[in-house]
């Protein structure tokens, strides 16, 4: 059986719509270059001082409280750390994250695009050498998309988009529900890289979410204990290889 690595995403915006990547490259014990380099939190939310370390995803702006950022989609230009913003797949704003004026320019596009839905202004906020993943931990999410088709056909009977549970890494050609077989510390290669099994994911209410019509139309972990008695999609890695990785390379379970 061969196992693929289908596809590789990044998401440059804790909270917004993820980006496909041609190829990333992995530093060894660090998460994907700008994946959650950003977060975007009102000023009551995190106070005068704003964000200084790595801090809890309920700190910020994100699917599960403020679900309307699932209508907008994104690009990402990593040399200019340009972000653009579409909604309906035209692009609506423009901004350099890493300058003050282009910060600004997206964060009135939030403000108004979140009016109703958001207490204050939206601020997008970064720290040097921090990434604001779910863990504090530098770790890599890897998905199974045979176990996302399984919940979807056999579970919830619905075509289910991976986008839902914002991997990093999508493989394909394992068995269903197979990865959360891995235990910890299992070495498991991409090429010639070797990454660290660390444990599955756990899901909460933020994969209820549909990224296509900013809606929560399927009670994700409540499906999840309801049709495998538990609430996991995919599994942390902890890259051990500094690498370069592309869609098609072969993955291997040692």
């Amino acid at each position: 059986m061969t196992v693929e690595l289908k596809a590789i995403r990044r998401y440059p915006v804790k909270g917004m719509r993820g980006v496909d990547m041609p190829e990333a490259k992995i530093t060894a014990h660090h998460m994907i270059a700008d994946d959650r380099r950003f977060v975007i939190a009102s000023q009551s939310a995190v106070g005068q001082d704003g964000v200084h370390e790595w801090a809890r995803k309920s700190n910020f702006l994100q699917l599960v409280n403020t679900p309307k950022l699932a209508e907008l989609g994104t690009e990402y230009d990593e040399a200019t750390c340009t972000l653009t913003v579409l909604r309906n797949n035209r692009a609506i704003c423009k901004g350099k994250l890493d300058d003050a004026m282009g910060r600004t320019v997206v964060e009135d596009f939030l403000k108004a695009f979140l009016k109703n839905d958001v207490a204050g202004t939206p601020k997008i906020y970064s720290v040097p050498d921090t990434q604001f993943g779910d863990m504090k931990e530098p770790y890599i999410s890897v998905l199974n998309l045979a176990s996302i088709r399984d919940f979807g056909t056999r579970i919830v009977q619905s075509e289910i988009d991976p986008m839902r549970f914002r991997g990093n890494l999508l493989i394909d050609g394992l068995d269903p529900w197979k990865e959360l077989e891995w235990e910890e510390n299992q070495i498991i290669k991409i090429n010639d890289a070797s990454f660290r099994v660390v444990h599955p994911i756990t899901r909460c209410k933020a994969t209820s979410i549909n990224p296509d019509t900013a809606i929560a139309d399927i009670n994700v972990p409540l499906m999840l204990r309801k049709g495998v008695n538990h609430l996991y999609m995919g599994v942390y890695l902890e890259a051990l290889d500094d690498a370069v990785l592309k869609p098609g390379d072969t993955v291997t379970i040692a």
